[in-house]
């Protein structure tokens, strides 16, 4: 290009110097990002562990239960329940005994 007279050699190199910057930066981002999707594999894992823990407490399907048995699970654990057509639990938010939240 500078042979064509569209640029000289200090554009060129100013140009350079703030790519190669830019691709430094985003190779940083990179990392933190595969090191924020490692994390995430590890929570991941460390759920399906407690929920199969958890699911192994109960000493029956909550299905089989009554609804004063329930109850009374349900605050054994502290967990509030819901019936949203997917028949849901909810602690706070978080999904427990295998179950999942929309």
């Amino acid at each position: 290009m500078a042979a064509k007279g569209l640029i000289d050699f200090y554009e060129l190199r100013i140009k350079l110097a703030a790519l190669e910057e830019t691709r430094e930066q985003a190779r940083r981002e990179l990392e933190a990002l595969e090191g924020r999707r490692e994390r995430l594999a590890e929570l991941e894992l460390d759920r399906d562990t407690l929920l199969e823990r958890y699911a192994g407490l109960v000493p029956r399907p909550l299905d089989t239960l009554d609804a004063e048995q329930r109850h009374q699970l349900y605050k054994m654990y502290k967990a509030a329940s819901c019936d949203d057509g997917q028949r849901q639990h909810r602690d706070e938010g978080r999904a427990v005994w295998g179950c999942r939240v929309s």
